[in-house]
């Protein structure tokens, strides 16, 4: 018998209302640093690994400061607690997969109930905080595209059997929704658009409670 649907979810902007990687960014950055290396990026002159580097590299903060911002800041999508609890008891295996960092992730999934935490397994990049900047230390390989390829993750799922719905909202998500047997596309992303410009079949969604609504059998 085939194993059950996994769910790979990205976190920013999708599992949460907005994209705390950027609030963090202005925060302890300053939003000058992030608008130079996202034209930097623009122009050509950066990959996206090298954008993530960019981005949260001149940050000094410590982690408990990344931390202590990223759970006063975080707001779950509607339905997104719902959603995992139905994942949970249907034993469909939940991934958070994430091209942003552990240090404001991690804090803001331990805000969930334990029940809901336990059932999540989480792959972002992992944050090296220090006096002299941050350094990113990517999860997986960098395919030049994603910052770690979220695509290898759909295949791996895959490969243990599993169907793999994808539930995300940009530029580091349009792999995995290559891969993937099933996608969920956030209302007015760019990954609607480029679903439609490759003839991807999708469901485009505001809340959790739209997905689970539309969840396949």
């Amino acid at each position: 018998m085939r194993a059950p649907w996994a769910i790979v979810c990205d976190f920013d902007g999708t599992a949460l209302t907005e994209d705390l990687g950027d609030q963090v960014a202005f925060h302890f950055a300053g939003v000058d640093a992030y608008r130079a290396a996202e034209d930097r990026y623009r122009a050509g002159e950066l990959d996206f690994g090298r954008l993530l580097q960019a981005v949260f590299g001149p940050i000094r903060a410590s982690r408990a400061e990344i931390a202590a911002f990223a759970r006063a800041r975080a707001a779950w999508r509607p339905g997104f607690e719902d959603f995992l609890d139905a994942c949970r008891r249907g034993g469909r295996p939940f991934l958070v997969v994430s091209s942003g960092l552990d240090a404001y992730i991690e804090p803001v999934l331990e805000g969930l109930p334990p029940a809901l935490r336990a059932h999540v397994e989480l792959r972002a990049n992992r944050a090296a905080c220090g006096e002299d900047g941050l350094r990113v230390g990517f999860h997986g390989a960098d395919c030049g595209f994603c910052g770690f390829c979220k695509g290898d993750v759909v295949r791996e799922l895959q490969a243990a059997g599993h169907k793999v719905a994808v539930c995300g909202d940009g530029t580091g998500d349009r792999h995995a929704a290559d891969a993937a047997d099933h996608v969920f596309a956030r209302a007015g992303s760019s990954l609607v658009r480029y679903c439609a410009e490759q003839g991807i079949r999708h469901d485009v969604f505001e809340t959790f409670g739209e997905v689970m609504a539309r969840f396949p059998a």
